[in-house]
């Protein structure tokens, strides 16, 4: 059957005029479920849970809404002005950082806990400027994600709004750099670059939703038979990362999970279909909402729930208490977070480069934060 006539139309019309996707935020709640529930460290109960996968989901979107973001920006403004940019993501993600990185110092120094103190002080440096990803493992080691993320956060920008040749053929651009990362991902000594494939995969997507043709092609992705064959898909390439040449650490499923995790979003958010429902549910995207607090402080939740109910259980019954009593004090602790300190200057940040409205309020920013 043939879609109605205008039906592609009025569909890309809704995706340029909504101004929040909780589905977004549901996916983000999947994402730290599964890097919550892997960092417990009872692998003979959670041992077959893929942590990193999470993290892969966590770029997907990110590189998706800051892509989105920017460009709506550009549309509203007529331009983008990157130290504004700049301003917002410092308000939104420097506070918690250091004061999760001072939670670690203070574990490390004052209470010997984590790794001993000359190998910690010998990283800090690294982990002060968000170079978690170039430190070696040990306390706070989970801000290596941190890592990657600020530096897209610092070059995308610059690279695809403020560079003249390249802003004219954005897509194209995008399109070469993830190609590149794509086959960095499978060749030792470049899967640095690799990482950087589930954020790149996002970019593009949010370049090409935002043209008529590439809605229209988008578009027809969003159809239930295809959702049937992406999940496998991608439930495929969690299951073979750990199985694969190298495990978890080669990353050599990470490219394939990430394809089809970003083909699956015009499914989200796009369809209404069971999954965007699911995802949409006020509850599950509630949760998303605090998802950065919880990834920054879950490891230290865990630990003070390992004082009480040991790590490494065998037992079903006091590993699940241990993952319900984490989890709860994960949420509790970012709950406190998002209404003492993250939320005041997200605010903060936004008065300080908001602008008056411009007439072309057609394409409105995403509200979801990133």
């Amino acid at each position: 059957m043939k879609p109605e006539k205008g039906f592609v139309e009025k569909l890309e019309s809704s995706f340029l005029s909504a101004r929040y996707w909780p589905q977004l935020d549901g996916l983000r709640t999947v994402s730290i479920a599964v890097v919550l529930v892997s960092h417990m460290s009872d692998p003979y109960i959670w041992g077959f849970l893929n942590g990193s996968m999470g993290v892969t989901l966590f770029f997907v979107i990110s590189g998706f809404l800051i892509t989105s973001l920017l460009i709506r920006e550009e549309r509203r403004r007529g331009h983008i002005t990157i130290l504004q940019f700049y301003t917002r993501r410092a308000f939104r993600i420097l506070p918690l950082y250091y004061i999760a990185l001072s939670t670690a110092a203070v574990g490390v120094f004052v209470f010997g806990l984590g790794e001993g103190p000359s190998d910690f002080a010998e990283r800090l440096p690294l982990l002060a400027t968000f170079n978690g990803d170039l430190a070696s493992g040990g306390t706070f080691v989970h801000s290596w994600s941190l890592g990657i993320e600020e530096k897209f956060y610092i070059a995308w920008p610059f690279l695809m709004f403020a560079i003249p040749l390249i802003k004219r053929h954005r897509l194209a651009t995008a399109s070469v750099l993830l190609a590149l990362a794509s086959a960095a991902g499978y060749i030792e000594g470049a899967r640095y670059f690799g990482i950087y494939t589930a954020i790149l995969a996002g970019c593009v997507l949010g370049l090409t939703m935002h043209t008529p043709r590439g809605f229209k092609a988008v578009s027809r992705l969003a159809r239930p038979r295809v959702a049937a064959v992406l999940i496998p898909i991608a439930v495929t390439a969690y299951i073979l990362d750990p199985i694969l040449p190298g495990g978890y650490e080669s990353g050599n499923a990470h490219v394939l999970f990430s394809f089809s995790v970003v083909l699956l979003f015009p499914s989200v958010i796009l369809a209404t279909s069971p999954l965007a429902k699911v995802l949409s549910w006020k509850p599950f995207a509630f949760l998303g909402t605090r998802t950065y607090a919880i990834y920054l402080f879950h490891p230290f939740c865990i630990d003070v729930v390992g004082m009480v109910i040991p790590a490494d259980q065998r037992n079903v019954g006091l590993a699940i208490a241990r993952l319900l009593l984490a989890a709860a004090l994960s949420f509790g602790v970012a709950e406190v977070l998002a209404r003492a300190v993250e939320q005041p200057l997200i605010r903060m940040g936004k008065r300080l480069t908001s602008t008056p409205r411009h007439a072309n309020a057609s394409s409105p920013s995403p509200a979801n934060e990133v």
